[in-house]
């Protein structure tokens, strides 16, 4: 056994040197490898197997999102257990979690594969698994990040992907302003969690189509889909689906430099200036938190304005945002109103260095059925601050805090307020 796992570290090793293909090796009873033959020694095989497939080219890579976190709730929950201190919510605060959270975390475990036709079209199908601070998703829970089949060109300057795709905002919003999904999502996708919290608007894939336009002076995305979004059937109420899909959109102006990179800037060299609009019309759209038969429905709109600016030495973005959700059945007594807005910025005054902050401000109000009053429901800020350090290509490390304080009408918390540290590494291949 011994000498098979020498040769297999001798044969690797030949390998990783690039030697000619032509050239005969030999090896002895101890593993050695030799490029002449002698009595003890015996020469070696080529005995490689091939990879089939009816793809032109096949493309694999990762993205991964390792990282320790502790999150300290300002208000917790009473515990179980009368002899361990903790504090109580107190007055008419409402306190979500039991107390601080301290750990490793895998935020985000992408595989990926793409499947060329030709230069232009391919099949791509990204695995996502994850395992974040007090939740409770498995790491053998594996799902389908996106699996659609994208070809180009199908209208001038316009392809289109077709399956779980991207919907047009988030993909838009991490690719070419906020580069730190690792540490923190974007404000419309964010919702309540031990380390995060949110307005919880829309999230990044569906089942659905989206095409996308590219040229010089703009590009655009348009896009239908189910509405509910790649994960939203926990108890499976939004799979009890009508006839209702939701319709979303991108479009986006090209100041400075040209819409068919965008997505593809080097932040680090290229110098860009986009002004976008986005927004999103979905009919019937399922709260995933009861199940089938038990579901709260609500019509939700909502409408943006972003701007971004990048050069090699900072890059600055900006946008504004209002939303509606209107209640269609008994089930919700209640709609709601969002307003909010997010300014990010980065300063990279040393070569691999940034320095990284974000504000958000976000209202939440509710819209009385019946009477069409409104009270103030969540009154929300974010302060994020973080330090990234560009080891190599491939590897990136990063340390973050974040302030969220979240309040109600009467000043009350809503049991959302906390302050997150965290140390990540990102890894992408």
């Amino acid at each position: 056994m011994k000498k098979i796992v020498l040769s297999a570290v001798a044969v690797l090793a030949v390998g990783v040197t690039s030697l000619s293909a032509s050239q005969q090796f030999y090896i002895d009873e101890k593993g050695q490898v030799f490029t002449t033959s002698a009595p003890d020694r015996v020469a070696l095989k080529d005995e490689s197997s091939s990879v089939f497939s009816k793809a032109k080219n096949l493309e694999f890579s990762g993205t991964h999102y390792f990282g320790y976190t502790s999150a300290n709730p300002n208000t917790t929950a009473p515990t179980a257990d009368a002899s361990v201190p903790t504090t109580v919510a107190v007055g008419s605060d409402t306190a979500k979690y039991a107390g601080s959270s301290n750990g490793f975390e895998l935020r985000r475990n992408y595989l990926q594969v793409k499947g060329f036709f030709n230069d232009k079209d391919y099949w791509r199908v990204t695995l996502d698994t994850t395992k974040e601070l007090a939740s409770t998703t498995s790491y053998a829970n594996a799902y389908v990040k996106y699996a659609y089949l994208y070809l180009d060109g199908i209208l001038p300057y316009t392809g289109v992907e077709f399956g779980i795709a991207h919907r047009p905002w988030i993909d838009y919003e991490e690719h070419n302003s906020w580069y730190y999904r690792s540490f923190n999502k974007v404000m419309l996708e964010e919702k309540g969690t031990a380390t995060e919290s949110g307005l919880d608007l829309v999230n990044s894939a569906d089942l659905g189509i989206n095409f996308q336009t590219k040229t010089d002076m703009f590009s655009s995305e348009i896009g239908i889909f189910n509405g509910e979004g790649y994960h939203a059937d926990k108890k499976a109420a939004n799979q009890e689906n009508s006839s209702d899909l939701s319709v979303e959109w991108r479009l986006t102006g090209h100041l400075i430099g040209s819409g068919t990179k965008v997505g593809k800037n080097d932040r680090t060299k290229d110098t860009y200036a986009h002004i976008s609009t986005f927004g999103l019309i979905s009919q019937n759209h399922k709260d995933d938190t009861v199940a089938i038969g038990g579901a709260g429905e609500y019509d939700r709109a909502f409408y943006g304005i972003h701007a971004v600016y990048n050069q090699p030495l900072f890059l600055i973005a900006a946008q504004y945002l209002t939303a509606k959700d209107d209640a269609r059945n008994t089930a919700l007594t209640d709609g709601k109103e969002y307003d909010a807005f997010s300014i990010n910025a980065e300063i990279r005054p040393f070569k691999d260095w940034a320095i990284i902050g974000r504000y958000d401000d976000y209202k939440i109000d509710k819209i009385a059925k019946i009477t069409g009053d409104k009270t103030v429901s969540t009154d929300g800020t974010k302060v994020i601050a973080a330090l990234a350090y560009k080891y190599n290509k491939n590897v990136s490390f990063i340390g973050s805090a974040k302030f969220i304080n979240e309040e109600k009408a009467n000043g009350g918390d809503t049991g959302e307020s906390k302050d997150v540290y965290m140390f990540t590494t990102e890894v992408k291949w």
